[in-house]
C-alpha cells in the first residue's frame, strides 16, 4: 500500500471535508508526546485526589467528638451498669468453690468490695441528678441496704448516715463463708436485689438521658425512638 499522507488529505489548509485540522495536535499524537502529556496529568490528578483522601482520613482520625452529660444521667447508667456487674459478680459459683478445703477469702473480699465501690458510685451519682423516676428507685435501694445493715455488718460491712458503705477488709476476711454467701450470692441474696434496683436505675437513667453533641445537636434515648417510629 502507498504511503499516505494526511496533509494532502485535508489539502494544505486548516479545514476541509472533516472540518478544522490542528496539524500541531496530530504531530503530537502520532510522535507520542499527547499520550505522555495525559499520562503525567492523570498522574498528577490522582496524587492530588490521593492527598486530599489521605487528608480526610487524618482529619476523621483526629477529630474527638465530644458530647457534654448536660443532665449527668450518661455517667450514672455508667455507674449503674457496673454496680449491676459487680453483684451479678458476686453470685458466680467459681468465687465460692474451696480449694484444698479452704475459700480464696482474698478473692471474695476484693468482689465485696468491688461491690460496694460501684455501690457508694451511685449513691453519689444519684445526689447529682435531678429526677423524681430516679430519686424513687434509689430510695428503694438504700431502704434495702438499710434494712440488711445488721447482717452486712456482721460481714464486716458497715453503712454510714449517708448510705454509703464502708468494707473492713479484716473483719470480712474473719466473717463466716456461708453468712457472706447468704448476704452477697443468689438471685434473692442482698447483692442479687441490688441488682435489680440497679436495673431499675439504669432504666429510669435513660429514660432521663440527654447528651449535646460537638455540633450542637440534642440527642437522647426517647428521640432515637421516635426517630425508629417515624
Amino acid at each position: 500500500m502507498a504511503n499516505f499522507n494526511i496533509s494532502s488529505f485535508f489539502n494544505n489548509s486548516n479545514s476541509g471535508a472533516f472540518g478544522s485540522f490542528n496539524f500541531a495536535e496530530y504531530a503530537s499524537i502520532k510522535n507520542g508526546t499527547y499520550r505522555k502529556l495525559v499520562k503525567a496529568n492523570y498522574k498528577m490528578q490522582k496524587s492530588v485526589s490521593s492527598d486530599k483522601t489521605e487528608k480526610t482520613e487524618d482529619k476523621k482520625k483526629n477529630q474527638k467528638v465530644s458530647t457534654t452529660d448536660t443532665t449527668g444521667m450518661t455517667k450514672l447508667k455508667t455507674e449503674v451498669d457496673s454496680l449491676k456487674t459487680t453483684a451479678t459478680d458476686l453470685s458466680k459459683d467459681d468465687l465460692w468453690k474451696q480449694k484444698n478445703g479452704s475459700y480464696d477469702m482474698d478473692k471474695i473480699s476484693k468482689a465485696v468490695k468491688d461491690f460496694a465501690k460501684e455501690y457508694n458510685n451511685v449513691i453519689e451519682q444519684t445526689g447529682k441528678v435531678k429526677s423524681k423516676d430516679v430519686s424513687l428507685q434509689t430510695s428503694f435501694m438504700k431502704s434495702l441496704t438499710n434494712t440488711m445493715s445488721n447482717s452486712l455488718s456482721k460481714i464486716g460491712v458497715s453503712v454510714d448516715d449517708d448510705g454509703k458503705m464502708t468494707v473492713d477488709e479484716e473483719a470480712l476476711k474473719k466473717a463466716n463463708v456461708k453468712d457472706i454467701k447468704s448476704v452477697m450470692s443468689g438471685k434473692y441474696s442482698y447483692a442479687g436485689q441490688v441488682a435489680d434496683k440497679a436495673s431499675a436505675i439504669s432504666s429510669a437513667a435513660l429514660r432521663n438521658s440527654g447528651t449535646y453533641g460537638s455540633s450542637g445537636s440534642w440527642s437522647s434515648s426517647l428521640s432515637g425512638m421516635f426517630d425508629q417510629w417515624m
